[in-house]
């Protein structure tokens, strides 16, 4: 008797554990692993991180988010033509007012354990501004992937009043290669801010609207007394940037989207 019982409870904590997993899957976004880090004036080191896939694209028969991921492509606003807000607010300065060093903000961590390839997105001065990775066996469905880089320390320019800055990638995790027109549900899951880009999509696709975040907390400087509490600042990828590089190239041909 206690040894049937033993086996039904058992078999009652597998299925819960089972539902509260496939729950976790259905609403885990593609996020990075460190999502606040501080600012590093002193030593201009690197933060380590990581982009974390969480799923993979909407099967179509069965609705789960199980189809492997053949690649992710990851994209950081270059800070020339980026989208600035302040406390909310349009900011129609540059980039400087509240940070001094960026420009080159993206190290991917050479790593195969997931995809087989892997590059850099470069501006056209060779700024690496983000990266691409994929091929290989992938990632498979009921798994999660870790996609290894790292961030140059950022310096906050100590006479503004930003106590924090937040970068707003743009994140594609990709499973089946179409061109723009075919990205749905099923073949990419788009991580990225809604700002007018081709990458944009319906506000009822899964993941609308809903990018990853690094946000950079003052820490080397204090605030200037004139600033009071200080200022929430968000930089966001311009639609001209992510349409132009939110894309992967291998061996001279864009790979995806399709052309």
């Amino acid at each position: 008797m206690k040894s049937s019982t033993l086996k039904y409870r058992t078999l009652i904590l597998i299925t819960a554990v089972g539902l509260a997993g496939a729950w976790q899957s259905a609403f885990a976004h593609t996020r990075l692993k460190t999502p606040e880090v501080q600012e590093n004036a002193a030593e201009h080191g690197s933060d380590y991180n990581a982009v974390v896939v969480g799923h993979g694209c909407t099967n179509p028969t069965t609705g789960a988010v199980d189809v492997t991921v053949l690649g992710t492509v990851v994209v950081f606003p270059d800070g020339k033509d980026s989208i600035i807000t302040v406390d909310g607010a349009p900011h129609t300065g540059d980039l400087t007012d509240f940070v001094t060093n960026w420009g080159n903000p993206v190290t991917k961590i050479q790593d195969r354990s997931i995809f087989d390839f892997e590059d850099y997105i470069k501006d056209s001065l060779g700024n690496k501004l983000g990266f691409w990775t994929g091929g290989g066996n992938g990632l498979k469905g009921g798994f999660r992937a870790v996609i290894p880089f790292t961030t140059a320390g950022v310096i906050i320019n100590e006479s503004s009043c930003a106590k924090s800055v937040t970068f707003v990638p743009g994140i594609a995790d990709i499973c089946q290669i179409t061109d723009v027109a075919g990205i749905n549900a099923e073949t990419a899951n788009i991580w990225a801010p809604a700002v007018g880009s081709i990458y944009d999509g319906s506000p009822e696709r899964h993941g609308y609207d809903s990018p990853a975040t690094l946000k950079v907390a003052r820490s080397a400087t204090p605030l200037p007394e004139s600033c009071g509490v200080g200022v929430d600042v968000v930089v966001k990828p311009s639609a001209n940037q992510l349409d132009r590089d939110l894309r992967i190239n291998f061996n001279g041909s864009q790979i995806w989207p399709a052309q």
